[in-house]
């Protein structure tokens, strides 16, 4: 039987788009991407001169070959100065002739100018991929039989990669089933192709490098030049590229490796180190990490080395961090498994963990850990530093722990700013934001200090930006403009002013008061019926952040640009972000995250999955009440109220009342303003009458916000009847692009049968076409 060489269909219409637009293509590819496969079954058909440079007798033919188009396998190898320019003159020349290059290093940049030209087309190793359908050919065309499940799964596992399909399709065709045992072997087959092709082609010093990198993502050349202690890495790493294209580049002089490659050298690096020597370079890692702070990386690279001293250490240190900045969550199993005595002899750990326990929501821990603190200062002199360090670590907890009251700061403010002038306590940083858009509703949620903002602001501001240090800059300015935003009040002075005071802030201040004024920006804007001004304020900010790698406050930021998509209707962003970012795990709730969890949500309401919603919400509402989040109550109750009564569930009233309740407590308008259109109707007929004159301002607010943004949070598309068990089954053959004559084959009914079906999952989709129905399914998660 003639074999069968598998090719995307989008593979075929890229190559001979390039080759008919230009003459020449070069596929660059790792070693078994099936390069030189692909280009064979491309060009069949076409008088085809094929050469390797690899062949000792390499040597451009002459320009009157009976060849049409010209193939040269292993161009990495073409590293001679003059062999270079023929081949640029030969394809400058023959005008009427096509080119075909094939390389396992990246682009050359002596090819470059033809790109440039629109001569040479670069074909890269996703092209060259098979998808699933591609795949499910390859194994019907070697008559092997295998269950859709089973054909996902060699689909996600090969990544459509061709050398491990074809070693997969010899085992199988000799009659093995697909299991774990065969996937092994298969993987153990590649590797030893790897190890002949690639690895014992490079020179010694290159291999040391490339085993001794793999454990380390990304790369870059400092930390090849610090775990390999070679004052050549960069170089060598170049060379390695040219040749292998094994790295991918991510950004300049960062790269990780393709994921086969990687797992092929961690299996050398076991079978030609031993364990001392597997230790030292983990610790060599870690170093690397900590001298650039990332702990979390720093702490798994010592924990492999079994250094233990540095692990205390590490944790110490990060302690030292408020939980904006330090890795609580990464570094949780570090800290429960280090020995009580061990923590308890150290002020900075006892912190740490009356902190992350908080975190955790186990309140009775972090005051367990707190009290330990406190019996740690005072078995000591007041002179001992060891015990200045303790109570200036327990101030810090006072104002810092979630489940402390705000009432209880008015006091403690005071209190530190008089003990820090004195110089009896040293503070740790504070984050009064934690990452968040917010100064009110931050670190922690002020709104009781909203009632008495003017007199607070007089009298608070000086000792409050005092002990919060660089975190206190603009503070005050910020937290009264941010007090009468949410009362409804008109801020604009008050925001330019705070804008005037932006570089001030990014100079003697911290991104998290950037990040906080630039957050009241876009809401104002929003408010005002400026969604996509906002969008833009937010994308610029977040382009700023990235740039100076203040990467703590991107999924908040994320998350907040996804809710002003949705004020725009953007259905597919509002989707991905709730597919890629959201934090999508209810069982186990992270309180840094609730402004992500309350995104996501108002993303699931908004896309109609009003049950996912109440799941996601739900581990909110003890956190809300045990640590006083009013505002957040005050979403929680909304969105719940909304979940709720599109449920028919009568409850709805309680939450809306109660989020009314709540915001009426504090005199706030825009907590409840801000869901507009998605929940006017229920505060109108919640039954709400405390406060006739409060209502009405509350819903003269949300009527605005209707009239800016009428369907924001309502699902775009409502069914207006249930798919039968059928229409299921001919609804996911339309969304996989099936045609009425192939649904029918597949499911062994007539075509007029298949027309009628498509009928009625249309009309009940509310949606007028085929390719509407493929959305609106996965909108409403039908599939």
């Amino acid at each position: 039987m003639e074999e069968y060489t598998a090719i995307t269909a989008a593979l075929s219409r890229r190559f001979e788009t390039a080759m008919r637009k230009g003459r020449a293509v070069l596929f660059s590819a790792p070693c078994g991407f099936g390069k030189s496969t692909a280009a064979r079954a491309l060009l069949a058909g076409k008088r085809v001169l094929e050469l390797s440079v690899d062949d000792p007798k390499f040597s451009l033919p002459p320009a009157s070959g009976r060849w049409d188009v010209l193939l040269i396998d292993d161009l990495q190898w073409l590293t001679d100065a003059g062999d270079q320019e023929a081949l640029c003159e030969t394809i400058r020349n023959e005008q009427d002739k096509q080119f075909v290059l094939l390389t396992r290093g990246t682009m050359p940049g002596w090819l470059i100018p033809f790109q440039a030209a629109g001569v040479l087309t670069v074909l890269g190793a996703w092209d060259l991929a098979l998808d699933r359908e591609s795949v499910g050919r390859l194994l019907s065309n070697n008559d092997i039989e295998v269950s859709d499940t089973e054909l996902t799964s060699i689909y996600i596992e090969s990544r459509g990669c061709p050398l491990p399909l074809s070693l997969l399709v010899n085992h199988l065709a000799r009659g093995e089933r697909y299991s774990s045992r065969v996937t092994d072997e298969v993987r153990r087959e590649l590797f030893m192709h790897f190890e002949e092709t690639v690895y014992n082609r490079l020179d010694i010093e290159t291999r040391r490098l490339l085993l001794e990198l793999a454990p380390f993502e990304p790369v870059t050349p400092e930390i090849a030049k610090v775990v390999s202690g070679s004052g050549n890495a960069a170089a060598l790493l170049e060379k390695m590229q040219a040749e292998t294209s094994a790295l991918i580049q991510e950004r300049l002089d960062s790269y990780r490796f393709w994921p086969i490659f990687r797992r092929f050298l961690m299996w050398k690096l076991e079978q030609e180190y031993d364990d001392e020597r597997k230790k030292t370079l983990y610790s060599r890692g870690g170093l690397y990490y900590e001298l650039n702070e990332d702990y979390k990386r720093a702490l798994e690279c010592y924990s492999k080395s079994g250094d233990s001293n540095k692990i205390s250490e590490l944790l110490a240190r990060n302690a030292e961090l408020h939980p904006g900045i330090g890795h609580y969550d990464e570094m949780e199993p570090y800290y429960r498994m280090l020995p009580e005595r061990e923590i308890l002899a150290s002020p900075a750990l006892i912190q740490a963990m009356s902190m992350l326990c908080a975190m955790c929501m186990d309140y009775e821990g972090s005051e367990r850990w707190y009290k330990a603190m406190s019996d740690f200062a005072s078995s000591r002199r007041g002179t001992d530093l060891a015990a200045r360090e303790a109570r200036s670590r327990l101030a810090w907890l006072d104002l810092a722990l979630p489940q402390r009251s705000v009432e209880g700061m008015i006091e403690s403010f005071p209190k530190a700013f008089k003990l820090l002038r004195a110089k009896e306590i040293r503070l740790p940083p504070f984050s009064v934001t934690s990452c968040l858009p917010s100064v009110m509703n931050g670190g922690k949620d002020f709104s009781p200090w909203s009632k008495h903002d003017d007199t607070l602001y007089s009298t608070l501001r000086v000792p409050v930006e005092a002990v919060l240090g660089r975190d206190g800059v603009c503070l005050g300015d910020l937290a009264i403009a941010e007090s009468k935003y949410e009362k409804g009040e008109n801020v604009k002075d008050r925001l330019l002013s705070l804008m005037s005071k932006l570089e001030r802030i990014r100079r003697d201040g911290t991104p998290d008061m950037e990040f906080a004024i630039v957050g009241l920006l876009a809401r104002t804007q929003t408010d005002s019926g400026r969604a996509q001004d906002a969008k833009q304020t937010l994308l610029t900010l977040r382009e700023r952040f990235e740039e100076n790698g203040y990467s703590r406050f991107m999924a908040n930021l994320d998350a907040m640009i996804c809710r002003t998509d949705m004020y725009l209707g953007n259905d597919t962003e509002v989707d991905i972000w709730r597919r890629e970012k959201a934090p999508n795990d209810p069982q186990r709730m992270r309180v840094m995250k609730r402004y992500q969890y309350l995104a996501q949500a108002m993303a699931e309401l908004a896309l109609g999955d009003e049950d996912q919603a109440l799941l996601t919400l739900a581990p909110l509402e003890p956190y809300c009440e045990a640590c006083s989040r009013y505002i957040d109550g005050i979403s929680l109750y909304t969105l719940r109220a909304i979940a709720r009564q599109r449920q028919k569930n009568r409850e709805w009233k309680k939450d809306m009342k109660r989020a009314l309740d709540t915001a009426y407590k504090f005199g706030f308008v825009r907590p409840l303003s801000q869901y507009g259109a998605s929940a006017l109707t229920l505060v109108e007929e919640c039954g709400w009458s405390t406060d006739e004159e409060y209502l009405e301002k509350v819903l003269d607010a949300m009527r605005q916000q209707a009239i800016y943004y009428p369907d924001f949070m309502k699902p775009r598309r409502q069914m207006t009847g249930a798919l039968s068990a059928t229409e299921k089954q001919v609804l996911r053959l339309i969304c996989a692009d099936k045609s009425n004559a192939e649904i029918g084959e597949a499911m062994g009914i007539k075509l007029a049968t298949v027309k009628v079906h498509v009928s009625h999952i249309l009309v009940k989709l509310n949606v007028n076409r085929r390719s509407e129905a493929k959305t609106a399914a996965e909108k409403l998660r039908l599939l």
